[in-house]
């Protein structure tokens, strides 16, 4: 009788977790209607899904905006980055299925425009990096504007989210309509590719040298022009996985950072001083606390004691409050309500599950990297990132530059990370309102530069 209670208790478990699982599950992206557009003018739309069945657009000139759905093939959306309301944006697709040719775009001025679907032929493959099989997808230029091939390439190196980046990834078009085959991947742990998800650079860097030795192979490809685009924390894996590959005609960078993890990290807790007004001194309390932090989480010594010590000491101190909630390990630590002893068999078992392979190299230094590379880099900057340490990326990539290293450098003074534009609120927020308009041109003008096109 017990074993029949057990094991109905069992099921029971087994029910309610398949049934939570498929109600918290995240929507499968709507692909239908992934692609580049041309409108009459010639001006270039790039659809993709933003998540489920909702679609971000973008333009050449900056313009991006999300657009939800109203109906099959039909969408709406407001002004701006994500504002739904007051709808000025209307679209709806032609036919009902993958391939369709285009849609029509009903404007704030209640004009329509008409966008035709640009032929770019693509294909998703799965490819070998080492044990693991990675998903691909290759997209290429339309042969009726840009002849027949083959043509330079891109292979995108991933950021450090964990969504697909060949369902979501909307930089294949914007290459592919601008004359280069582009290559998005999945990286492991993602997907549909194998493995198990990690933020370890060498090991990333490993995946984006198996594309690019893939990508190679792939008819319409010129294996000697493929360059890499990194963005956020892909810029720090591109450049290490060009000096392991040595034949990389170029490197682009986005938003990326020239400093080790740590320095990222003490940029979240030093920006949000910074923007509540607090000075040196608060910052100077808070990096002692972050030296006993990184102690313990990066060098593996037993100072937890000293900690609580020194988080009870500074709870009353205004350099408390203003790193709290910060995007630092000492904001989350500040932040939190786990007593001591339960983040510190947290932080065991996150170490321990790893294996012999870290799940991230925080001390891994990048100005080191780039003194041994000779690939040409263009990084493109936002002068008001919060997210990344631009003033201390800028400091390290002039003393590169003074030594005669390849680096060329751009910064958009007002753009946030993602090199998107806001306007500031009255409470401290930023309403996002598109990317800086000559982002995507500086790309695509560095790109065609170093393909000898």
């Amino acid at each position: 009788m017990k074993k029949k209670i057990l094991l109905g208790l069992v099921a029971l478990v087994v029910v309610v977790g398949v049934a939570v699982y498929v109600a918290t599950r995240p929507e499968p992206p709507d692909t239908r209607f992934t692609g580049a557009y041309a409108l009459a003018d010639g001006a270039l739309v790039f659809v993709t899904p933003r998540e489920g069945k909702v679609l971000r657009y973008r333009m050449m000139n900056g313009e991006s905006a999300v657009l939800w759905p109203t109906g099959d093939g039909e969408f709406e959306g407001g002004p701006g980055w994500d504002q739904r309301e007051p709808v000025v944006n209307r679209v709806k697709f032609d036919g009902a299925g993958a391939g369709r040719p285009g849609f029509d775009w009903r404007r704030a001025d209640d004009r329509v425009a008409h966008a035709r679907r640009l032929d770019l032929p693509e294909h998703t493959a799965m490819f070998p990096s080492g044990d693991l099989q990675l998903r691909g997808k290759v997209v290429l230029p339309d042969a009726s504007t840009y002849g027949p091939g083959p043509y330079p390439a891109v292979v995108i190196v991933h950021g450090s989210e964990s969504y697909s980046a060949v369902d979501y990834y909307y930089e294949p078009y914007l290459y592919a309509a601008n004359g280069f085959a582009a290559l998005a991947f999945d990286k492991r742990g993602t997907g549909e590719s194998q493995g198990k998800y990690l933020q370890n650079f060498h090991v990333l860097s490993d995946d984006v040298l198996a594309a690019v030795r893939w990508l190679r192979t792939q008819p319409g490809v010129d294996g000697n022009r493929i360059h890499l685009a990194g963005f956020s924390q892909g810029g720090w894996i591109a450049p290490l996985a060009a000096l392991k590959d040595g034949n990389i005609r170029s490197i682009l960078v986005g938003y990326g950072v020239m400093v080790p993890v740590t320095g990222e990290d003490r940029w979240g807790y030093f920006y949000a001083l910074q923007q509540k007004g607090l000075g040196a001194d608060a910052v100077a309390a808070a990096d002692r606390v972050n030296a006993v932090i990184e102690s313990i989480f990066d060098r593996h010594e037993n100072r937890w004691g000293e900690l609580g010590s020194m988080l009870d000491a500074g709870r009353s101190q205004p350099w408390f409050e203003g790193v709290r909630g910060s995007d630092s390990m000492l904001g989350v630590v500040a932040d939190t309500r786990m007593p001591l002893w339960a983040m510190r068999v947290y932080l065991w078992w996150r170490t321990r599950s790893q294996g012999d392979t870290p799940f991230i190299d925080r001390l891994y230094d990048p100005v080191q990297t780039m003194h041994e590379l000779q690939t040409p880099s263009l990084w493109l900057l936002g002068g008001e990132d919060s997210s990344a340490p631009t003033p201390w990326t800028l400091r390290e990539l002039e003393k590169l530059q003074a030594e005669g290293r390849p680096v060329q450098l751009r910064v958009f003074p007002d753009a946030d990370h993602g090199i998107i534009k806001f306007v500031p609120q009255e409470n401290g927020e930023r309403r996002y309102t598109g990317l800086e308009p000559d982002y995507y041109p500086a790309q695509i003008a560095w790109l065609r530069e170093h393909s000898g096109s």
